[in-house]
C-alpha cells in the first residue's frame, strides 16, 4: 500500500509531460514583466530614488537601494532585457535569474511599496527559474528542431509548483476573509463600492446597490475558496475559468490594483491540459516516466512549498490581536482587500526648542517620497522606523536626549478614530520585536464596530482624530498628555483618495 502511494506520488510529480502550456505561460509572463519594469521605471524618482528615506522589512534593513541613480537605472534596464529574453525563450535561465534578483532587490529595498501582487511576482519569478519553461514555443525549441532533436518535455512538478502557489494565494485569501468586518459588516468592500472615484459609468448604477455588496463580499469569499479546486476538476474547470476571468475583469474596472488581474488570468494557463496549445496533440506522448530531479533542487522546491504553506499562517500566533490593526503578520500572508485605514499623525517632542529647530530646518526630517508620504502613518512599524531615523538625525546635532511621542489615531474599516500607538511612549527608545505585537501598539477596543457614518464627512477626519486622542489622554494621563496640540478649527484637509485605500 505504501509502495503504491509512493509510486503514485512520483508519477504525479516527476513524470515528463508536454510543456507547451508552460511555454505559453512563459511568453505571457515575460510580456507582463515587461510592463511591470516599465511601471518601475516611471516610479524611479519616487519609490526607488536615493534622495528619500525608504522603509524596510524587519530583518532586511541591510537591503538598500544602490547609492547612485544610474545604477538603479541599469538594474531596471537589465530586467527589461531579461523580460524580453524570457518572452522569446533564449538564454532563459540566466534571464530568469537576472530578473528575479533585480526584482527581489527592489522589492525588499522599499517596504512602503508592498503589495501582494508584487510579492507574488517575486515568488513566481524565482519559481520560473527552476523550470524548463523554454522547452516549448521558444528559440531554444526552434534551435533543437533545426538540429533534428526530439521534444524535451518538462517534469510535471514544473506545473505543480506554480499550481500550488495559485491555490495558496486564493485559499489563504479566503481564510483571511473569515472575520466579522468582511462577513457581517461587509466592510471595507461596501465603502469602496460606494465611494470609488474611478468606477466606469456603466458600472456605477450596479455596484452602489446594497444587494451588490453581498454579492461582492460573499462572492469574493467563495470564489477564493472554491474556484482553485474547481480548476482541477475536468467538468468544473470551464465554469471556474469563466468565473475567475469575470472576477478579475470586474476587479480591474472597480479598483486600482495594478497588473494583478492580468496575472490572475495568465496563471490559469498552467491549470489547463499541458498539451492544449500544441497544434498536433498526438505528436508528443502525454506522459513519459523519465523524470529526475537533483537533491539540491528537490530540497529547494520542498522548502519553498513548506514555507509558503506555513508562513502565511503566522498571524494566527498574534491572536487575539487583529493583524489589520496591528499590522503584525499582515504582509506576506495573502490578506487581500481586508482593510481601509485612515490615520492622522503628529510627532511631539519633549524639548520645545527641538520642535522649533526642526521647523526652521525641515531638511533634518527624513524625507519621504510622494508615495510613502501619503500612507506611512497608517502602519505602526513604519512610524517606529521613521522615529528611529529622526532620532538618529537629532543625535548628529546634539539633541539625542529629546523624547519623541507619536500622537496617531486610526479609523479601521469605518470605526471611530482611536490611538493606534501609545501616546505616552518615547518611540525613540523602544524595541520593535520581529513577530510579536509591540507593547506600545494599543489594542483595538472590541466594542468598536465598523460603520463609516461615524467618521463622516471625511473632510473632518483631522477633527475627529483630535477628539479621539483628547478623550484617550483625558482617561489615560501620562507624559504624552502635555503635548496635545490645540483643536484644529478652520483646517479643511483634502478628501482622502478612496482609490488608494484597497490593499491587494
Amino acid at each position: 500500500m505504501n509502495d503504491n502511494l509512493v509510486q503514485r506520488w512520483k508519477k504525479a510529480t516527476f513524470d515528463i509531460v508536454d510543456g507547451s502550456a508552460l511555454g505559453v505561460f512563459r511568453i505571457f509572463w515575460g510580456l507582463i514583466m515587461l510592463l511591470e519594469t516599465r511601471w518601475m521605471w516611471r516610479h524611479l524618482d519616487d519609490l526607488h530614488s536615493d534622495r528619500y528615506f525608504h522603509f524596510y522589512y524587519k530583518g532586511f534593513s541591510w537591503i538598500r537601494h544602490f547609492p547612485e541613480r544610474w545604477m538603479t537605472e541599469l538594474e531596471i534596464i537589465a530586467m527589461m532585457i531579461s523580460a524580453i529574453l524570457i518572452v522569446v525563450g533564449v538564454a532563459f535561465r540566466p534571464a530568469a535569474l537576472v530578473f528575479f534578483l533585480g526584482y527581489t532587490h527592489l522589492f525588499y529595498a522599499e517596504a512602503g511599496a508592498y503589495n501582494n501582487h508584487f510579492y507574488l511576482i517575486m515568488l513566481l519569478s524565482g519559481v520560473l527559474f527552476f523550470t524548463r519553461a523554454d522547452a516549448y514555443h521558444s528559440l531554444h525549441q526552434w534551435r533543437r528542431g533545426k538540429k533534428g532533436l526530439a521534444d524535451e518535455g518538462v517534469p510535471r512538478w514544473n506545473y505543480l509548483l506554480i499550481q500550488i502557489q495559485v491555490v495558496i494565494v486564493y485559499v489563504y485569501g479566503a481564510i483571511a476573509k473569515i472575520n466579522t468586518d468582511w462577513m457581517i459588516a461587509r466592510e471595507p468592500i461596501t465603502f469602496w463600492l460606494k465611494f470609488g472615484q474611478k468606477v466606469p459609468d456603466y458600472l456605477k448604477g450596479l455596484i452602489q446597490h446594497e444587494w451588490f455588496t453581498y454579492i461582492a463580499a460573499y462572492g469574493g469569499f467563495f470564489i477564493d475558496l472554491l474556484c482553485p479546486f474547481m480548476l482541477f476538476h475536468r467538468k468544473l474547470r470551464i465554469p471556474a475559468i469563466v468565473i475567475l476571468v469575470s472576477f478579475h475583469f470586474l476587479n480591474s474596472q472597480i479598483f486600482s490594483i495594478g497588473f494583478f488581474p492580468i496575472i490572475g488570468v495568465a496563471l490559469l494557463i498552467v491549470i489547463l491540459p499541458p498539451n492544449l496549445f500544441r497544434r498536433n496533440r498526438d505528436q508528443h506522448p502525454a506522459v513519459r516516466s523519465e523524470g529526475k530531479i537533483s537533491r539540491p533542487v528537490l530540497l529547494a522546491v520542498s522548502t519553498f512549498c513548506i514555507f509558503q504553506i506555513l508562513f502565511p499562517l503566522r498571524w494566527h500566533l498574534a491572536r487575539p490581536a487583529n493583524p489589520s490593526w496591528t499590522d503584525v503578520g499582515h504582509r506576506f500572508s495573502w490578506r487581500m482587500m481586508l482593510r481601509s485605514r485612515i490615520s492622522r499623525l503628529d510627532l511631539r517632542f519633549s524639548d520645545p526648542d527641538v520642535e522649533l529647530w526642526l521647523k526652521q530646518n525641515p531638511g533634518r526630517y527624513p524625507i519621504l517620497s510622494p508615495s510613502n508620504g501619503i500612507r506611512w502613518a497608517e502602519y505602526p512599524n513604519f512610524i517606529w522606523q521613521y522615529v528611529q531615523a529622526l532620532h538618529a538625525s537629532l543625535e548628529e546635532h546634539g539633541m539625542g536626549e529629546t523624547k519623541i511621542y507619536a500622537h496617531v489615531t486610526t479609523s479601521l474599516n469605518g470605526r471611530d478614530y482611536y490611538p493606534s500607538i501609545d501616546p505616552h511612549v518615547d518611540l525613540a527608545r523602544v524595541e520593535n520585536p520581529y513577530f510579536a505585537v509591540p507593547d506600545w501598539v494599543l489594542p483595538l477596543p472590541e466594542d468598536m464596530e465598523p460603520d463609516y457614518e461615524q467618521i463622516m464627512p471625511l473632510e473632518n477626519s483631522r477633527i475627529f482624530s483630535w477628539e479621539a486622542l483628547k478623550e484617550y489622554l483625558d482617561e489615560n494621563p501620562g507624559p504624552g498628555s502635555d503635548y496635545l496640540i490645540e483643536k484644529p478649527t478652520n483646517e479643511k484637509p483634502k478628501l482622502p483618495d478612496i482609490d488608494s485605500f484597497p490593499e491587494l
